[in-house]
């Protein structure tokens, strides 16, 4: 038999097809769903309806941050200091307490083992405020703390009073039942970190460092329980930051010929600065699934749908595709690259007068592939015009260290993580806004950064939004995995010399 070379191709196509599909499939198979034992850690004793109440009460103190600190109530946060003490009274009895710069507060439950470093939770007391004329479209008023049958609302219980809350709940369930710490544990809530955290946090971490401390490990808030995330066919996952990115506003201004508008002379300077802007704009730094973006996709694969598994499974074929699926949805693009906003246009005085000056004020949230000044090149090289001048604006820094996420704590927080929410995957991940955990990025190399919050799309839009709110049962599961990660990691009960990972 003669095989035509038509013939040949036609075979040696089909079996690099066949060829391809078998490594297709067999990669797709080896990113399957193992399955898990669950961990009853529901701590049926903890008074869920008395936490509940303490949030609500905690939402009604008006602990509000803005940008130029004009209206900061002190009052408030001392207020607030007040019924801390009130509400958590074994705390205060047996932990040290400090307010650092007059606001921000700072516990230590001593450890009675020298020999282990200590470790550090850590959230923030302050909220954002409510934004003018929309207290009319929340259900009950923000600072109501309104109790439903199944939520808190309020400003604070998502953003994030619940995490204050939920530690000091958690510290005050395990004094009840009679555990020490083993290592130290300390505890730090600022009071600005809506507004970087300068006077909080910083300050916070500038004292322990000053104190000589070393942490094994720091956990702030951060990323939430996401469902849905790609498909509404994929389990929960909870989303670890391991990193955050970096933060610069630039200032670009342009100065022209001003005039009269009935005899416009060239080029305006908003013309010339609005072209800069469209290019910016429309050429956003590269971005693509590599470094903490893999790791997110690859450790969520085994529990996504088939068609999502086999694209991650096989990156070497699908990237291009899944990059660009992932680019198409706001969330996900902006944990792929550097991200471009302009945030502030400035020119102009009159309808009929040219302006001789414009300027504007473009944000970028630095990814950790990037760095400050690769990012101040690349719109040198975008805008490529010497009219437009370039200034770097105070308050950027450089994206955070990528924590390990093969060190024994980011385990054990993933254990923890499972024994509360049994229905879940556990995925590391960036953090795109910013936290006060990069103030301590001295003091650990060891930050990881998760709110155990439940969150879908839906649910985006009420942080510093509208109608902000928490699930009872799930405030009382933030709780629980607060108590276990403690149990895990740093304290043991009275009669025990060592803690159990299972409790």
């Amino acid at each position: 038999m003669i095989i035509t070379s038509l013939e040949y191709s036609f075979y040696l196509l089909l079996i690099t097809v066949l060829g391809v599909g078998l490594v297709v499939l067999t990669r797709t198979i080896m990113f399957t769903q193992k399955a898990r034992v669950p961990r009853d850690v529901s701590f049926p004793d903890l008074d869920v309806d008395a936490a509940v109440q303490r949030l609500s009460n905690v939402v009604q103190f008006k602990t509000i941050s803005t940008q130029n600190q004009i209206g900061f109530n002190a009052e408030e946060f001392l207020k607030e200091h007040a019924y801390l003490e009130e509400a958590f009274p074994l705390v205060h009895k047996h932990l040290k307490k400090e307010v650092v710069n007059s606001y921000s507060l700072l516990y230590t439950w001593q450890g009675n083992d020298d020999q282990l470093k200590p470790v550090m939770f850590t959230s923030h007391l302050d909220v954002v405020p409510v934004e003018p004329g929309t207290e009319g479209d929340w259900e009950y008023p923000p600072f109501s703390g309104k109790i439903t049958d199944s939520h808190v609302y309020g400003r604070g219980t998502m953003d994030v009073q619940c995490g204050v809350m939920g530690i000091l709940e958690a510290v005050e369930w395990l004094l009840q039942k009679g555990y020490r710490p083993a290592r130290t544990i300390y505890l730090g809530f600022g009071h600005d970190e809506e507004v970087d955290g300068i006077e909080g946090a910083m300050k916070i971490g500038a004292l322990l460092q000053e104190r000589g401390i070393e942490l094994d490990y720091l956990l702030d808030e951060g990323l939430p329980i996401a469902h849905n995330l790609l498909s509404d066919k994929q389990e929960p996952v909870a989303l670890v930051a391991v990193s955050e990115k970096g933060y610069l506003s630039l200032e670009l201004s342009v100065e022209s010929e001003g005039g009269h508008s009935s005899v416009p002379q060239g080029k305006t300077a908003i013309a010339i600065l609005g072209g800069a802007i469209h290019k910016l704009e429309s050429n956003p730094l590269s971005g693509n699934i590599s470094g903490i973006m893999r790791s997110t996709f690859e450790t969520m694969a085994p529990r996504l749908p088939l068609a999502y598994r086999s694209a991650i499974a096989n990156l070497w074929l699908f990237r291009k595709l899944f990059q660009n699926r992932l680019s198409a949805e706001p969330a996900t693009n902006a944990a792929m690259r550097t991200t471009t906003a302009t945030t502030i246009f400035d020119s102009g005085i009159k309808e009929n007068l040219i302006p001789t000056q414009a300027k504007a004020v473009v944000n970028f949230r630095v990814h950790p592939n990037d760095t400050i000044e690769s990012v101040i090149e690349h719109v040198r090289r975008t805008v490529n015009d010497p009219n437009v001048k370039i200034r770097k604006l105070e308050g950027y820094i450089e994206p955070s260290p990528v924590s390990d996420t093969n060190c024994k704590y980011y385990k054990m927080l993933r254990v923890s993580i499972r024994q509360v929410f049994n229905d879940v995957s556990v995925s590391p991940s960036l953090m795109v806004a910013a936290t006060d955990a990069r103030h301590y990025t001295h003091l650990t190399k060891n930050i990881y950064r998760f709110l155990p919050l439940r969150s879908d799309a839906s649910d985006l839009d009420r942080v510093h939004g509208t109608n902000e709110r928490i699930a009872i049962e799930n405030y009382a599961d933030m709780i629980r995995f607060y108590i276990q990660m403690m149990r895990n990691t740093a304290v043991v009960k009275e009669e025990k010399t060592e803690s159990s990972i299972f409790g």
